[in-house]
């Protein structure tokens, strides 16, 4: 199960993918606003972002932030890599 961590600091909201199996690139740009930029995380995770977000002057997203060990903006997605193909 997929999860949105808003960069306004909302609470997390679960999320599937349409088919459910696997996300599609449309729903990934929407869901951070942008084109995509995957980050690999040490537990085998991955958070989705705005490739373009510091760009786009968005906003610190502390949450992945901190799941990613390093400053994150705008919205991200946090899932298995096998949602994403």
């Amino acid at each position: 199960m997929a999860k949105l961590y808003k960069a306004d600091g909302s609470k997390a909201v679960e999320i599937q993918p349409a088919n459910g199996t696997d996300f599609q690139l449309e729903e990934l740009q929407k869901a951070v606003g942008g084109y995509i930029e995957i980050i690999n995380l040490d537990n085998g995770m991955i958070l989705v972002v705005d490739e373009e977000g510091l760009c786009k002057h968005k906003p610190m997203n502390l949450k992945a932030s901190f799941l990613a060990g390093h400053g994150v903006v705008g919205d991200a997605v946090y899932c298995k890599s096998e949602e994403v193909k």
